[in-house]
């Protein structure tokens, strides 16, 4: 099966922060401890409904939570320098079988297309980081979509920018809202959970879902 979908695939799409790139842990940790220095506390809950968010959606949703006087920009903007200052240096990682499965479509003549929620500056700095960006064909960023994840307009544009039908794109994430907008879109969404274990709602959406991305690469090659 993985074989003869991946012959039929005309696009692979990936998200970047938690899927390509263990970003999602600066997120969290750096976004507690300032938000925690301003006199807020970020609750588990508060960080897993704004994972896969562009900040626009994930503003409201913080405001709405802590306070429409809330200094989110504030916040995000010293996350931002955090993870750009380590990208730099090339210290943000890599998530398990990344490099693999990029070489490995690379390989075989594949499209990729890189749509994220982040910013394009950030996402220029961390795939520049670890010498990436040349893997991609196009990147999609929260500057090119209206709406945010889990609408479905980042990957709509993916599928266009890489001239193929979602029906004949595959589509990797890690959050629920990036499976959600896959699915919207009408694409093959691929999940590889980060930091959340999918609930039955999810798992209603996800085409396939594997540990890591290196499993990838075994399904596809039909193991």
């Amino acid at each position: 099966m993985g074989d003869k979908l991946f012959k039929n695939t005309e696009l692979f799409i990936f998200d970047m922060d938690g899927l390509l790139f263990n970003t999602e842990d600066i997120y969290v940790n750096e976004g507690k401890r300032i938000a925690r220095e301003m006199g807020y506390e970020i609750t588990q809950e508060l960080s897993e409904m704004t994972m896969g968010l562009t900040n626009n959606v994930a503003r409201k949703t913080y405001k709405d939570y802590l306070g429409q006087e809330f200094p989110f920009d504030e916040m995000v903007d010293e996350i931002h320098s955090i993870i750009c200052e380590r990208a730099e240096k090339g210290e943000v990682d890599l998530k398990l079988g990344a490099l693999e499965l990029l070489n490995f479509l690379k390989e075989n003549n594949k499209k990729m297309v890189l749509a994220t929620s982040s910013n394009r500056k950030l996402a220029t700095i961390l795939t520049e980081g670890k010498d990436i960006r040349k893997y991609f064909d196009h990147f999609i960023t929260a500057e090119d979509v209206k709406h945010g994840k889990p609408d479905p307009e980042v990957f709509l544009i993916a599928t266009k920018r890489g001239e193929a039908k979602p029906e004949k794109s595959i589509v990797f994430e890690d959050s629920f809202n990036g499976v959600r907008a896959a699915h919207s879109a009408k694409t093959f969404p691929f999940m590889i959970p980060d930091k959340l274990q999918p609930t039955e709602e999810i798992r209603q959406k996800y085409f396939k879902k594997f540990d890591n991305l290196l499993e990838v690469i075994n399904y596809f090659e039909g193991k």
